[in-house]
């Protein structure tokens, strides 16, 4: 939806000049995609999910995942 720099007239996408003043309106910028953080060559979720499973494993291992009895 650009919005006339002149006018401040709302245009429809497809228009190239604002309909109400003629001026030539603004092209849209096409966004920015981000990069996903990257560590050791590998997205930084992937080693958030790699240490949470190790840490259910070793608390697994050590008893601790065990309810307690009555």
């Amino acid at each position: 939806m650009p919005i006339c720099p002149n006018c401040g007239t709302w245009n429809p996408d497809d228009k190239r000049v604002c309909w109400r003043c003629g001026t030539p309106l603004p092209k849209p910028q096409p966004k920015k995609r981000r990069k996903p953080i990257m560590l050791w060559g590998m997205p930084l979720w992937t080693w958030v999910v790699l240490a949470l499973m190790t840490i259910v494993l070793l608390a697994g291992q050590c008893g601790l995942m065990q309810t307690m009895p009555h």
